[in-house]
């Protein structure tokens, strides 16, 4: 038994504290540091290699260069977090060894011991990652990937790499990557996921130590010029409460014609060894330039599906400013699957674990927005706003009466700049009925491969509904837009040289209607470091059923909502 005297053990919680800590609040306030998206505390972050939820915990694992922020992140970080907002940086969870770099994977927990790595009263975490050989590669050997395990007992603080690595030698294949394990329940199975040579292979496991050949999906689906990578796996409903499921296989493409890195979903049907799926190509989750990689998290509780996607596109990864640290996530999405007459929609929104985040509102209703001969169409909001306009959450209602009347706009939406007259617009085109994000005027600094991404409206018009919602999360570089109930999805980053604090609301060529638009600040999630350890225990009551009153167009008011979560 060790013995420690009440001077020892204070000293050492003081010590804790003090490390945990002592990064200092000044390093999170960066010139484009975001403050309500994951970011490392220096150096680079590539995409999420591995999410899992154990006790409580979200773990959150990355690919991370922990010299610098250029160069091929070759190591896994890691983070925790109580409530998927704020979170707290542990130390590098794997490192390269003899059989190469770690790069991209996932972390299951083997409540079966399935492994015999744990215990059965301690089971542990596992992780299935792809070992890189540099030196392979660079000599031209085709045996540059296999694919690796380690585990850990004490819920992912330290971990052991499996002494008889690598658990999937390599097969003869150049691509040979990016594993997502899953527990197959009705045959008591694993299944590990892999991207190859523009296609998917699956195999199965009984213990995630040896594993045997399934099947191909995609082979004759894409071209050789498009290369399918980062996978995952999982069933979702079709529909609230129904009990009718598909299966999803996302994959994320890089289009090798086009440059563009998108990513992508098949619905389908999975019998524990064949995914098949009527579809001949997948279709979009995110429209965007700056969503890829995403993964979902592996055991959550309640029947929740979270993704979260690497903010960032590699096309400019390596270009886009950094001090000490570059690179970040979005925020954590979750997923819902809907089903049209024709296709499946992969619908997400923002976490309710965001409302944590939520400070000063201020609501604006009844405005009417015209360009002619007599108006320019743009209105400013920005005297409303009694607080820095990044970050925020802005929800705006748009009235479109089902079918538009003569004179109704060809297009608008909301465009935020700064004083310098850099701006990004976001917005609906109701002649090609796009949903889009202009970026053309940003910022002096010109690294994006084009100005504008766009997003068709899925299955239907808008015109066939009396409104629509637009809601977006505004932080220091960037805008994600989540529209029709999260059917259409665009995540973009920007980059001005000045923070964006004006806001207006805009039409081209006619007249909309807004209803209501509000601007909630948020609270950065670095803020103290008491904050980072909160857990989430629903949505605070002052936001559980709350109707605003109606108040005059153009008049303001603002409140401070009040955040029950402790």
């Amino acid at each position: 038994m060790l013995i420690v005297s009440d001077k020892t053990f204070y000293f050492t919680l003081l010590l804790s504290a003090f490390i945990s800590c002592s990064q200092p609040e000044a390093s999170y306030h960066e010139k484009y540091r975001p403050q309500v998206h994951f970011s490392p505390l220096e150096n680079r972050m590539d995409a999420p290699a591995g999410l899992v939820y154990l006790n409580g915990e979200y773990h959150l694992f990355y690919l991370y260069n922990p010299s610098g922020t250029d160069g091929n992140p070759k190591h896994w970080g890691h983070a925790v977090s109580t409530d998927l907002i704020h979170w707290n940086h542990l130390p590098i969870a794997l490192s390269p060894d003899s059989l190469g770099a770690i790069a991209s994977g996932s972390v299951v927990y083997d409540e079966k011991n399935t492994s015999g790595l744990g215990t059965t009263e301690n089971p542990p975490l596992v992780a299935i990652f792809t070992y890189h050989n540099y030196e392979a590669e660079y000599s031209g050997d085709i045996n540059v990937q296999t694919q690796g395990l380690a585990y850990s007992s004490d819920k992912g603080r330290t971990w052991t790499k499996y002494s008889d690595n690598p658990v999937v030698p390599n097969p003869g294949i150049r691509d040979f990557h990016d594993p997502k394990i899953i527990w197959y329940e009705p045959e008591e199975h694993w299944i590990m996921i892999l991207a190859v040579e523009g296609r998917i292979r699956i195999y199965t496991s009984p213990d995630l130590k040896n594993w045997c050949y399934a099947s191909d999906f995609g082979l004759n689906l894409d071209s050789q010029e498009n290369r399918w990578e980062r996978p995952d796996l999982f069933e979702l409903p079709i529909g609230n409460g129904s009990k009718q499921t598909r299966w999803i296989l996302t994959v994320n493409v890089e289009f090798g014609l086009t440059k563009e890195w998108k990513t992508g979903f098949f619905a389908g049907d999975f019998d524990g060894r064949i995914f098949s799926s009527s579809q001949t190509s997948p279709y979009g989750i995110d429209y965007g330039n700056d969503n890829y990689g995403g993964l979902t998290f592996n055991n959550l509780p309640g029947g929740r599906h979270v993704l979260i996607g690497w903010m960032n596109n590699r096309e400019y990864a390596d270009n886009i400013p950094a001090s000490s640290w570059r690179g970040s996530l979005t925020v954590p999405r979750e997923l819902r699957l809907k089903q049209t007459l024709y296709y499946y929609i992969l619908a997400s929104q923002p976490v309710e674990e965001v409302s944590t985040l939520y400070d000063k509102h201020v609501l604006m209703q009844n405005i009417d927005i015209v360009q002619d001969i007599h108006s320019s169409g743009f209105v400013d909001m920005s005297p409303c706003i009694k607080f820095p306009l990044c970050p925020s959450e802005i929800n705006i209602r748009f009235r479109t009466d089902k079918h538009p009347q003569l004179g109704f706009a060809e297009r608008f939406g909301i465009k935020i700049r700064n004083k310098k007259g850099e701006s990004i617009l976001a917005g609906y085109d109701a002649y090609h009925q796009q949903f889009y994000i202009d970026h053309a005027s940003h910022s002096t600094i010109d690294i994006f491969p084009g100005t504008r991404s766009v997003a068709q409206v899925p299955g239907q018009d808008i015109n066939e509904s009396e409104t629509f919602d637009m809601r977006i999360i505004l932080d220091a570089t960037s805008i994600e837009l989540f529209a029709m109930d999260g059917n259409i999805v665009i995540t973009n980053s920007f980059y001005p040289s000045s923070d964006f604090n004006v806001m207006e609301i805009y039409a081209e060529n006619g007249k909309v209607h807004v209803e209501s638009i509000s601007v909630t600040q948020l609270k950065s999630i670095w803020e103290g470091c008491n904050s980072n350890c909160r857990r989430f225990n629903g949505f605070p009551s002052s936001l559980r059923g709350t109707k605003q009153s109606r108040v005059p167009a153009l008049d303001c008011f603002t409140l401070r909502v009040r955040n029950d979560a402790p």
